[in-house]
């Protein structure tokens, strides 16, 4: 069996899907929007899903293909910025390096697109000691080693502190990326909900 891994856009009924079956158990309650709220961006071009599927045959040789990952962005329509809302490796398929292969294709997706690719990851230095801060450094070393640039912005935002990844070039300036990415909420969440909850430091 020659397995082979793929990345497509998805439509509305599996992005509800990987929804339900995945992103509510992949990530702390505190961290996931609501799913009509991603809907309804989505239908004002502001928001977008691509998923990674393993490709091969069955015993009888038809084609089929198997969620392995999936990936929802936010696109800002004030600026050239893609902002990687979720990633994951659905559980079954981790531990196969399925994680760099995908992160590597959304890199190039971003950069055949023009877009700055950004992501938020909370940050260890506002958390106790434990797993949940182990499981955050993990993450931090999983970015740095595929190529993703940490930057000096970091914010608190709705009961969470972050600190923001990019790829490409480096942004020397802090400013601007701070700048970046408050452009980035408020055209998605609105300038009155970004007042209030987002603090930048």
């Amino acid at each position: 069996m020659n397995d082979e891994y793929n990345i497509r856009l998805l439509d509305t009924e599996e992005i509800k899907s990987i929804y339900n079956e995945h992103i509510v158990t992949d990530f702390p309650a505190s961290e996931v929007k609501p799913l009509k709220q991603m809907l309804e961006k989505r239908e004002n071009g502001q928001y977008f899903v691509y998923g990674l599927f393993e490709s091969n045959t069955d015993d009888d040789g038809a084609p089929q293909e198997e969620l392995s990952g999936y990936a929802y962005f936010i696109k800002c329509r004030n600026m050239d910025v893609y902002l990687l809302d979720y990633l994951a490796i659905v559980k079954d398929k981790r531990s196969k390096h399925l994680g760099t292969h995908f992160l590597g294709q959304l890199k190039q997706l971003a950069k055949d697109d023009g877009k700055l690719l950004m992501l938020e990851v909370e940050n260890p230095d506002y958390a106790d000691e434990g797993a949940a801060k182990d499981y955050m450094l993990k993450r931090i070393g999983f970015y740095k080693k595929n190529g993703m640039n940490l930057s000096d912005t970091s914010c608190y935002f709705l009961e969470n502190e972050y600190r923001i990844f990019y790829a490409g070039d480096i942004i020397e300036d802090k400013s601007e990326l701070d700048n970046i990415t408050d452009t980035v909420y408020r055209d998605f969440f609105g300038d009155t909900f970004v007042d209030a909850n987002v603090v930048f430091h």
